[in-house]
């Protein structure tokens, strides 16, 4: 059980800690970029569906049946913060007109097939890139790891479950903030965090690059 806590607090060390979880903190951020306060619920299932496609690869790499070049993986990972965030300036976000609340809002069948298509959407590409990252996460355990994986790799998964959680719910309260008092809409707030997260992720993708090719 000590193993457990041990590993699940370097799961929320490594993300929270710069600049381990720089990465992968960029990537949750532009992720749920798109989302509101009240829209909590979807986040979670998103960094949900983001742990799990991290949590398969990193079992298959910490046992050795996925090898890739550390510097390979490293490259991906900023690549996929710059894939999302560009993914953002495109998908639509209907902002809510001040002083009506949400639950009144009649949205048509059309307005709600595509909000319904971009939550598959941004599922499948939180899963699919949690793969990627998942190798990340490898690269930075595989020393660690006693002989017995399961309560380590459950242990460091919740950690990073529960750091991951922690950041979206800051980006959620500040773009709560943003558009309450600072007259934000949904739209705008979307476009500057997915900015700002995407001229950190291009730095990272070209130092990245030029590392691969030394």
């Amino acid at each position: 059980m000590n193993e457990f806590f041990t590993f699940m607090g370097m799961g929320i060390e490594h993300i929270l800690q710069f600049p381990e979880g720089y990465d992968h903190l960029l990537f949750i951020l532009a992720l749920s970029a798109i989302y509101t306060f009240s829209e909590w619920r979807k986040v979670f299932l998103l960094v949900t569906a983001f742990t799990v496609g991290h949590s398969v690869t990193l079992l298959l790499t910490v046992s050795d049946i996925s090898p890739i070049p550390s510097s390979v993986i490293e490259w991906l990972i900023p690549l996929t913060i710059i894939i999302v965030c560009v993914l953002n300036f495109f998908t639509k976000t209907k902002d809510k007109p001040k002083n009506i609340d949400s639950d009144i809002l009649d949205l048509s069948n059309n307005e709600q097939k595509i909000m319904s298509s971009t939550m598959v959407g941004r599922y499948s590409i939180a899963l699919l890139f949690g793969l990627i990252h998942g190798l990340g996460f490898a690269n930075y355990l595989r020393q660690m790891l006693p002989d017995s994986l399961f309560s380590p790799l459950l242990g460091f998964n919740i950690g990073l479950e529960i750091a991951q959680i922690f950041v979206v719910m800051i980006g959620l309260v500040v773009g709560f903030v943003m558009m309450k008092y600072l007259d934000f809409t949904k739209n705008r707030w979307k476009v500057v965090l997915s900015a700002i997260v995407l001229i950190f992720a291009l730095h990272l993708f070209v130092m990245q690059t030029l590392a691969l090719f030394e």
